[in-house]
């Protein structure tokens, strides 16, 4: 039997900084709600992610409310996990790398543009849900209905 568990926020902590990719979605100028596949990078209290400049994200992020959604899935399994963070994007400058601002060496660029502009998100909601086996200790287990 499955069971869908909320994840504690050191958890989510973990997971965030254990892969490089999500999805990330905002409202662009016109109101619609964009989703891009962005690579990025975690600390504790935030992620950082690049883009170029005159992107969507260049022109919308800045101030704007963001949601990162990361996940890992086996359906062979029937196990998997998913974050979402939810924060305000900051335009960053580029300088210096720092261990508690954008960590070296940060995500690596995709698509070959110039990709200077730089966001922050510290996220002000952390939340995630583990799908997987029901723990032997749980009251509930093998009951029907």
């Amino acid at each position: 039997m499955l069971a869908l568990t909320e994840i504690p926020v050191a958890g989510c902590r973990r997971l965030l900084r254990s892969t490089a990719f999500g999805r990330l979605a905002l409202v662009d100028d016109s109101g619609r709600t964009e989703l891009f596949p962005v690579n990025y990078v975690a600390t504790d209290e935030e992620f950082w992610l690049r883009t170029g400049p005159g992107t969507v994200l260049d022109r919308c992020a800045d101030g704007a409310e963001v949601v990162l959604e990361v996940d890992q899935v086996d359906p062979s399994r029937g196990v998997g996990w998913s974050v979402v963070a939810r924060g305000s994007a900051v335009r960053a400058s580029v300088g210096p790398r720092t261990s508690t601002g954008r960590p070296a060496p940060g995500p690596p660029p995709w698509v070959r543009h110039a990709d200077d502009v730089w966001f922050r998100v510290p996220w002000h909601e952390l939340t995630g849900r583990r799908l997987g086996p029901v723990p032997d200790d749980q009251p509930w287990r093998g009951a029907s209905g």
